[in-house]
């Protein structure tokens, strides 16, 4: 009997996870068949089969929705490398992004890139903004193992080395297979701690 109450109590739990997973997937499919001009909260119920009231109740605004939905797409493919060195560290990171932006989920968050949205900017913005966040500890470690200037913006290094991705896919529609990324992690990396030791030695 006790072990069917424990059955009992952890099926909605369950339950309201794969309801969750089947909403957020709904969401970034149907922003990559219709854009967001003609995304909805009604489509998006019914791609994953749950009550438009169930979507209101939960997320509250398409805004919610999709910041959640986006934020969901990045945790489940880009995890937050801990090879032991920042370098590593970087070409994990890349692989994963470039990854995650060949697949239907990526190509879905690109639309809300392409989208001037008052709504969808600021989405946007708090996507970043929270992915950023995340990466502060991946950069708080190199700094402790000497690998990175503690005086340094890591959200400005990590702009830096992403941008050149965004700019192939969405201005000159390039394919991403061949990018340099050892090369361009090198590159910056070093143009970082070089002249982050050149004025450690001057101040000598």
């Amino acid at each position: 009997m006790a072990e069917a109450a424990d059955r009992g109590r952890k099926r909605p739990g369950g339950r309201s996870a794969r309801v969750r997973d089947a909403v957020l997937t709904a969401a970034l499919e149907v922003l990559a068949e219709n854009g967001f001009e003609n995304l909805t909260i009604s489509a998006v119920a019914a791609r994953a089969d749950v009550h438009e009231t169930s979507i209101y109740r939960r997320w509250g605004s398409l805004r919610s929705l999709m910041l959640d939905a986006s934020l969901h797409a990045a945790d489940d493919a880009i995890s937050i490398p801990d090879t032991g060195a920042l370098r590593s560290d970087l070409l994990v990171l890349m692989g994963h992004v470039i990854a995650l932006l060949h697949t239907p989920k990526g190509k879905a968050m690109l639309t809300l890139i392409e989208s001037h949205d008052e709504d969808q900017l600021r989405t946007r913005q708090e996507f970043w903004k929270r992915r950023f966040e995340r990466l502060q500890p991946m950069f708080d470690r190199a700094i402790s193992r000497g690998e990175f200037p503690k005086d340094a913006n890591p959200v400005v290094f990590v702009q830096t080395l992403i941008a050149p991705l965004y700019f192939r896919l969405l201005v000159t529609a390039e394919n991403l297979d061949d990018w340099p990324v050892a090369e361009l992690v090198d590159r910056l990396l070093n143009s970082y701690t070089n002249s982050w030791r050149s004025i450690s030695d001057r101040c000598q």
